[in-house]
């Protein structure tokens, strides 16, 4: 039965092993006129339109709404079996389908990327870093540099002093 309405839809029921709800499930989701009609909460911003189909094994209709969907039955133009007024109980256990549609949350999540670091700041990091790695080449330079400084003066020395101890 339609919400609101007295119209009753008579549907083929879906069984765990069978894939007629995903198939419903594909159909809504490519169908903007339905998507437009039904899920009116989505607006223009999404790109992700996501449900979630849970099959439940609970028996439905609850004990406490037999009562009403009997003289719903009844009252409708529903063909009933002959043996209804003994077997209403059963009939409508076996017959009758329960479909909830319900909306998870009415909570719109929207995920937006800025960005953290302008083009002056990473200009400037550029910057810093290029100065910092030449600046510590140059001084690694100078040591290389002073190193052999050194090294040539130590040897001078060590050519100089040995002349000095030599006799002529």
């Amino acid at each position: 039965m339609l919400p609101g309405t007295n119209e009753v839809i008579l549907a083929p029921l879906c069984y765990v092993n069978n894939t007629c709800y995903k198939t419903a499930e594909k159909m809504i989701l490519d169908s903007t006129s339905l998507l437009k009609k039904y899920c009116i909460d989505c607006s223009g911003e999404c790109s992700i339109t996501d449900f979630l189909v849970d099959i439940s094994s609970l028996t439905t209709p609850l004990e406490w709404q037999i009562d009403g969907i009997k003289a719903f039955v009844e009252n409708s133009s529903v063909p009933l079996p002959a043996n209804w007024s003994t077997t209403w109980r059963q009939q409508i256990h076996t017959n009758y389908l329960q479909v909830s549609v319900i909306r998870e949350t009415t909570i719109v999540e929207n995920y937006t990327q800025i960005a953290t670091i302008q083009l002056v700041d990473l200009l400037s990091n550029i910057g810093g870093q290029t100065s910092l790695w030449i600046g510590m080449s140059f001084l690694s330079m100078m040591e290389l540099i002073e190193m052999f400084y050194r090294l040539i003066r130590h040897r001078y020395r060590a050519i100089r002093k040995k002349r000095q101890i030599m006799p002529q």
